[in-house]
This record gives structure tokens, sequence and C-alpha cells, in this order.
């Protein structure tokens, strides 16, 4: 026979202490409201004047604690009570006073605390318990009057703040979640890098470049006693366990093994991604043809372009410079894992080769445009290239990442506080202005148009349209866009 719903013990003395409160308010001359969803509050007393039973408009919040068993302490005369930290910092957050009812529904007896009283001590507030006179706190029509002492004014009006709710933070820290479990050390022979990569590039087959030279030794995860690399030994190789260096408490040590992370990446990406001295960041190749290459397609998401030519309005027909989405890497260990910081970046070229020559201008000008939303789009498209299987037919990766951390904090966020300042400036930042009319009148003079170059963006993750958001406000007469302040963090709510 099928179990049909039940109620739980706690429900029915959690309604018998809303119903004793009930009771007990009306006793005493007053009007208790209690309501449907509760967030913390279980109703509001409207206060009623005692000599003309005129209602005052004058309300005490309350909040029930019922429980039939005996509180901590508790004797004939007292008992401690300690409230829940969320509970409190909900109670304390508003200018309407709080009453925190205590009753045992069984007996027919409540006691009252006023919140806002008994925790406006620091050190009061951080212990969070208070203890409970039965005698001179009885919630019951002796009652009355005090409660008359404890409303707020008309004129201040009633305001709590928003309940409580759940923010979802996602860091942008990809988890290792898998690296060799050897690595390789010996002397080396050199420890200058040209004279290794002359070495190397001398000997018939080209290797993995996952490895460093550190006080006159060679470390790899790559097998040193193997061709190219032995050609780096100067003496006998020798095997550890990875796990011994990845948990290292010796700094040195530990940030040998974050070289040598960063050197492996490196090497799983050199077929698709570029290392660029200069800048140090990665970019992405140039496709064959020089054509458009997307990467972070997934159901309900387009992606990005990662690789694209911008053609001048001038000139149509000519390719100007090329673009290509790039990102800058640090290894770190936190909390006993390691992870790698992604931060996005762009490198900008004249043939998919060669820096182009006003790349930093463009730089500073897309720079300026990356707003919120456009580079939580491109952290998704990165998470979702960095995490994806390698091809069928390609070398196994050295290293194998999972998500971006994300972790909940329990406030809320007003949205509108939340990113960089507006793009349009304020009358009082002539600074501002300057320097972003130097900057578009320098790509004007290399034939960019500073909407036309944020337009390379234009097809961020979601609908074909390009989000309100991330579309360029009309310009206003002497005014030009503000700079937007880096986001290393994005938002979602549940």
């Amino acid at each position: 026979m099928a179990r049909g719903k039940t109620v739980t013990q706690s429900t029915l003395i959690g309604e018998l202490g809303i119903a004793l409160i009930h009771r007990r308010v009306t006793e005493m001359g007053y009007l208790f409201h209690p309501r449907r969803v509760d967030h913390g509050i279980d109703g509001h007393i409207d206060l009623v004047d005692p000599a003309n039973s005129q209602v005052l408009n004058l309300v005490l919040l309350v909040q029930s604690k019922a429980s039939n068993s005996r509180f901590p302490y508790e004797t004939g005369e007292s008992f401690q009570y300690t409230c829940d930290e969320a509970d409190l910092d909900y109670w304390l957050s508003g200018n309407a006073p709080v009453l925190l009812v205590v009753s045992h529904p069984e007996e027919e007896k409540a006691w009252w605390v006023d919140v806002k009283a008994e925790f406006s001590d620091p050190q009061r507030r951080l212990e969070r318990s208070v203890v409970i006179d039965k005698r001179t706190q009885a919630f019951d029509k002796s009652a009355a009057r005090a409660l008359l002492t404890r409303a707020v004014p008309k004129s201040a009006g009633v305001y709590l703040a928003p309940a409580p709710k759940i923010e979802v933070l996602t860091s942008n820290l990809l988890p290792i979640v898998d690296f060799p479990a050897t690595l390789y050390l010996a002397p080396a022979v050199t420890d200058k890098y040209p004279a290794a990569g002359a070495l190397l590039d001398a000997e018939p087959t080209r290797g993995r470049s996952d490895w460093i030279l550190r006080d006159g030794l060679v470390l790899s995860f790559s097998d040193l006693r193997q061709r190219p690399l032995n050609v780096l030994c100067a003496g006998d190789v020798e095997r550890h366990e990875t796990a011994d260096w990845a948990n290292s408490d010796d700094i040195d040590v530990r940030n040998r093994f974050a070289d040598l992370l960063q050197r492996a990446f490196q090497a799983d990406q050199s077929g698709h991604l570029r290392w660029h001295k200069e800048r140090e960041h990665l970019h992405f190749l140039p496709t064959r043809d020089l054509g458009v290459r997307r990467e972070g397609k997934v159901p309900g998401r387009r992606g990005h372009t990662v690789f694209s030519a911008y053609r001048s309005e001038k000139n149509p027909e000519a390719v100007s410079f090329y673009r290509h989405a790039a990102i800058t890497t640090r290894f770190r260990r936190l909390d006993g894992v390691w992870h790698m910081q992604v931060e996005t970046d762009y490198c900008f070229t004249s043939n998919g080769r060669d820096e182009y020559r006003f790349a930093d201008t463009l730089l500073a000008g897309i720079k300026r445009l990356d707003r919120h939303q456009a580079v939580a789009g491109w952290m998704r498209t990165w998470e979702t290239y960095l995490t994806q299987a390698p091809d069928l037919f390609a070398p196994e990766h050295a290293l194998t990442f999972g998500r971006f951390v994300s972790f909940k904090v329990d406030r809320g966020i007003v949205d509108s506080l939340w990113g960089p300042a507006p793009m349009q400036p304020r009358d009082d930042e002539p600074a501002n202005s300057a320097a972003q009319e130097k900057i578009e009148q320098a790509l004007a003079g290399i034939g960019v148009d500073l909407d036309n170059l944020f337009s390379l963006d234009d097809d961020a993750d979601g609908d074909d349209e390009r989000p309100a958001a991330l579309a360029p406000p009309p310009r206003r007469a002497n005014q030009s866009r503000r700079a937007a302040s880096d986001t290393k963090a994005t938002r979602g709510k549940q």
C-alpha cells in the first residue's frame, strides 16, 4: 500500500507556536498578522491604542521559535537561547523592531526578546546568545505596555532588508584534475635556453617542449632518457613521484613545479596556441587559409570567433589586421589543489604571424570595451575549449582541467552595482575623456572605428543578436566611453 503524505512533529509544534502568539497578541488587545511565506519573519503585530482602540499604524515584526523540549540551561526562572547567525543578520539588517518569541506550546508558555536591544553591543552580537528571565519576559497580557515602547515611529516607515539569497560566483581558476604521475630530472649540459634549443634543433625528431632548466638541472614530464630530450642530460636521469613535488611545502620546489606545469600546458596546446614571449600570453594560431575560427560552441551557446580578419571600411577588399583571442595563465596551489589562473587577452597581427605595428593602440581600444558580460562570455568560451577531450588523433595532453571553480555566497549583490563603471564618462572626468579621444583619434588614423573594433565581439554567447548590455551606447557631443575595469569573477543566481 502506497504511503501517503505525512506532517512532521516539528511542523506541528511550529504551528502551535504561531497559534499561541496569535492568541496572546489578541489578549493584549493588538492584531497579529501571520505571513504566508516565512523568510525569517513569521508575522507582524499591529499595535492598538488601549484608550480608544484605534489602530496606531505602528508595527512589530515577530519571529517564533517553538519547542516542547527544554531549552539550554533551563530552570524555573530562566534559560539561554542562541540565535542562528543568518537569522540574527537578517533581523538586525532593517529599521523595524523584531521580537523573538520563544515558547513551549505544550505548556502554553511563551517569552519575548527585543532583538535589537539585546544585541546592540558588538560583543553580545558576536556571542549570539541571550538569557531570558521567565518572570520579566513572559509573552502575555502583562507585556502589552512594554511592546508599545518598542514600536517604530510613524515617520520612519518600516524597512527590513530583502531575504538573503544565494549568489554563485565563478572564479577564473581551472583546477587541474590530472597530471603525469612521474617527472624526470638530470644534470643539464647547459643552463641557457638558446643553447638547449639549438641542441634539440639538431635532432632529427622534435619532442615535446615540456621541460625547464633550473639550477643546473633539466626537468620534464617527458622521459629524459629518450630522444630527443636525452641530449640535454649531462648525467643520470632520476625519476620522481609527481605528487611529492605537487604537495611539497618547499617554496622553491613549488615554484619549479609551477614553471613545469606552465611549460607542459604550452606543449599541450602547441598545435593550437602560440606563445608570445613579449606579451607573455598564448594566442590562437591562424587557420591555414586565414579564415575564421570559432571555439566554445555548445548547445545553447554560439561561442566566440577566436581568429578573424578585420577589413577597413575605407578599403573592404584589404585586410588591415587579424585578431587572435589570447589568455595569460599562472599556476597556483590553493587548498592543496593546483589551479591554472586564466585571464583573457587579445593579440593583433598583420599576417597571422607578425604582430601588427598598431597592436598597442588596438589593445587599448578593445580593453576599454571589455565589459563584464563580454569577459564572462570569453571565460565560458575558454572553459569549453580547455576542458574538451583531445582529438582522437592528437597526442594525449599532460594536463587535464576541470571547470572553473564556483562558490556560493549568502549575500545578494545588487545587480545595478555589479561590474565596471558606466561606459559614458561623467562631466567631471576630462582626463578619461581626453585619453579616450586620443585612442579614438589614433584608431581613426589607421582606418579603424571603435564601434567596428567592438563588433569583432558581436558573436558572443546566446542568440544571434548582440545582447543590449553589450551594444555600444549612442555618442554624445564631446564625450567618449569610459574605461571598464577588469573582471575577475562572473556571477549566476539560483
